[in-house]
């Protein structure tokens, strides 16, 4: 967001911890080769973990309505759906992880929460529950 004032950067400093945990430089081949044939072949089951995640999303958005936006920040309302979507692909759940990322832009870019908002929120997670309790992996394909 451009608003015509000049802000220095900020410098953060480097954590090296997980470089001194991993160390440097490129990967077994066949460490990688293993590591995506597990990926590959994973057959856990996404539903149960998804549910947690919706779960948490539905209690807020009841907070929110029970007790006023006031009540709730944007970055409960954003968590599980940042799980949503870090989780859905390891599942092979794409279309959730699409409609979470679309949730979090959303999130990310309203100016203010409102009644109008928190309905469209509502509405991303009846959809999204409704593509976990069908077990709609991939795409959703004919869904």
């Amino acid at each position: 967001m451009m608003t015509g004032e000049k802000q220095d950067a900020k410098v953060i400093k480097a954590n090296y911890v997980l470089q001194a945990k991993v160390g440097t430089g490129p990967l077994d081949e066949k460490v990688v080769e293993r590591m995506e044939q597990v990926m590959d072949e994973n057959t856990v089951d996404f539903q149960p973990l998804a549910q947690e995640f919706l779960d948490q999303l539905a209690q807020t958005i009841a907070k929110a309505k029970a007790e006023g936006l006031e009540a709730v920040s944007r970055n409960e309302l954003s968590a599980p759906v940042m799980q949503l979507k870090a989780n859905a692909s390891t599942f092979k759940y794409h279309l959730v992880g699409k409609l979470a990322n679309i949730m979090l832009n959303f999130l990310e870019n309203i100016p203010k929460m409102d009644k109008t908002a928190l309905e469209i929120v509502a509405a991303h997670h009846t959809t999204l529950s409704a593509i976990v309790a069908k077990k709609m992996s991939g795409d959703g394909g004919a869904h």
